[in-house]
């Protein structure tokens, strides 16, 4: 006897096999047994495909997702390779910018020392010109300024530079009074000497028996002996030290017969 068969999908591929089987045995008498025996065989190689059919889909639901997740992972990949990218330029053109600012500077400096150089020269040439007085106040920059191999950094020079201008500027604008020793025949005889800025001066003893005046010189400054001058250079300098009444004083300068 048959087996009873519920599945609606078993009952139709059942009664399509007993249609074939039915249609086959009246040809070939098949047994019954035999016929039974294929339909149970049809039936576990219909529930294999569907259980594959199954899986499969399971698979591809799961492999879609997986896919999914993958586009996403990729478009990040490129949000970063982008990002990289853009942080690369970014960082070439701030390279480039600096390096063109780095000659820049490089420029600079080098036209910066070349007039730093210039200025130490021609002071060096004028140095010899400059009053005691004033050498006295800069002599640690000259020392510095003679060294020409010197290996003092430019910012260093430069602010020798500046220091030696600015207080030959001060003498140039004042008068200044000072007792120093003067070499007057085979005598050291102590005199006051008053400098008017940094080209002309007039030397007085205390006895007022010895008096003259004071010019730069390349070696030096040079001192002539006139002791006429003696009372308008005592006068001057007491002037200036207020011992006495403000007046003017009449003293020759270079080039001049005399002036106020």
């Amino acid at each position: 006897m048959f087996c009873q068969i519920h599945h609606p999908f078993l009952i139709a591929a059942a009664t399509i096999v007993v249609c074939c089987v039915g249609a086959f045995a009246q040809e070939a008498q098949t047994p019954p047994a035999a016929v039974q025996e294929k339909v149970r065989e049809w039936i576990r190689v219909q529930k294999t495909i569907s259980a594959e059919k199954s899986g499969w889909e399971q698979q591809k639901t799961t492999l879609s997702d997986l896919n999914e997740i993958r586009k996403k992972e990729i478009a990040k990949i490129d949000e970063l390779i982008e990002a990289a990218g853009n942080r690369f330029a970014d960082a070439e053109k701030q390279r480039a910018e600096l390096t063109t600012e780095e000659v820049a500077l490089q420029e600079k400096r080098a036209l910066f020392e070349k007039r730093v150089i210039a200025l130490e020269a021609g002071l060096r040439e004028r140095v010899a010109y400059f009053p005691t007085p004033l050498l006295e106040k800069i002599d640690d920059e000259v020392g510095r300024l003679s060294e020409t191999d010197s290996a003092a950094s430019l910012q260093n020079r430069f602010r020798d530079v500046i220091a030696i201008l600015t207080e030959a500027g001060a003498f140039e604008n004042k008068i200044t009074v000072v007792t120093d020793l003067q070499e007057i025949g085979d005598q050291q005889i102590e005199v006051d000497i008053i400098y008017v800025g940094l080209h002309h001066a007039y030397y007085v003893n205390r006895n007022g028996d010895h008096a003259g005046t004071g010019q730069p010189g390349a070696d030096g400054w040079i001192w002539n002996s006139n002791n006429k001058l003696a009372g308008e250079i005592r006068e001057a300098i007491s002037i200036h030290r207020r011992e006495t009444t403000p007046r003017f004083v009449k003293l020759p300068l270079s080039g001049k017969e005399s002036a106020e």
